[in-house]
Parts: C-alpha cells; structure tokens; sequence
C-alpha cells in the first residue's frame, strides 16, 4: 500500500508538473531519483494520449521526466500508446492496460480519460489535458475528489488525492 501510495503521489506531480511547464515552456529542475521506496520493484504505466498535438506531447513528456526522474530509470517502465483522435481505439488500448494489470494509466485527453475510467474500477487513473472532469466522468457535482480510482492533475494540492486512486 505504501508502495502504491508512493506511485501515485509522484505521478499527480509529475502531471502537476507536466502542466505547468507546458504552459509556459520551462523545464523542471533536476535532482537525484528519490527512488528508495521502490525496493526494486519496476511501475508500469500506461499512458493513452488522445491525439497528437504540441499540448498533450508536452504533458506526457513532462510526465514521463518527473516519474524517471523520482523514481529513477530502472523502476518504472512506459507503455505509451496514441490513439490517434479515436475514442474506440483509447478503449482498446486502455483495455490491454487492464489486461496487464499495470499499476497507474495516465489518460492524456477526455476520450482517454473516459476509457481508462470505463475499462476499470481499481487500477489508479490520472487525468491531464481535461478542461472539465465532471462532464468527462459523468458527475454533476465534482468537487475535484472523484471518490474513486480517477483523479486530476490540475490544480492538485500537495497530494491530498492520493488517497483517491490508491488500491485498497
């Protein structure tokens, strides 16, 4: 569980991250990977981007930076896939990251969001490049705190949705 915490709190800053400076083009300031809570173990992310284009590109790099950055290159392996502006490929694809039981999907985009969501109910989903989370999940009242395993990368504070996405 703390593992699994660890995962998710890097991952809502590296989309924290990820947005801010693909906004304003800057570059995160490097450190050393806080990679001591890994134990060895290797995360595996999955990250669906709805189309291509200089935004989402941005995000998911900036993403991907962060995580190796924190968690050091050999602990955490990509599966990056774009489904080229196609909802019913973002489900495909979000579906072969339930299928390998990967331990975070990142949905790059509205469609991929709504597809890690729909695909399932346990595996921690972060949204980034969605312009309202409501409406994308279908919640007449978000408040920012899903209440289930999808959280947002905007305007997250510190990483008081961890608990959100976290496996139980």
């Amino acid at each position: 569980m703390k593992k699994a915490k660890k995962i998710v709190a890097v991952a809502l800053a590296a989309a924290s991250m990820s947005l801010a400076f693909a906004g304003c083009g800057g570059s995160a300031e490097s450190s050393k990977a806080d990679n001591s809570g890994t134990d060895g173990k290797v995360y595996n992310i999955g990250i669906c981007q709805l189309v291509q284009h200089e935004a989402l590109d941005a995000a998911t790099k900036g993403f991907k930076d962060y995580l190796t950055e924190k968690l050091g290159a050999d602990n955490v392996k990509f599966d990056e896939q774009n489904a080229q502006g196609d909802s019913a490929t973002c489900a495909t694809i979000c579906n072969q990251f339930v299928s390998s039981n990967y331990d975070l999907i990142l949905g790059n985009g509205t469609a991929a969001l709504q597809a890690a969501y729909t695909a399932t109910p346990n595996i921690p989903i972060l949204g980034t490049s969605i312009t309202d989370y409501g409406t994308a999940l279908d919640k007449s009242d978000w408040n920012g705190v899903s209440g289930m395993n999808v959280s947002d990368s905007a305007g997250v504070s510190g990483f008081c949705a961890a608990s959100c996405v976290c496996r139980s």
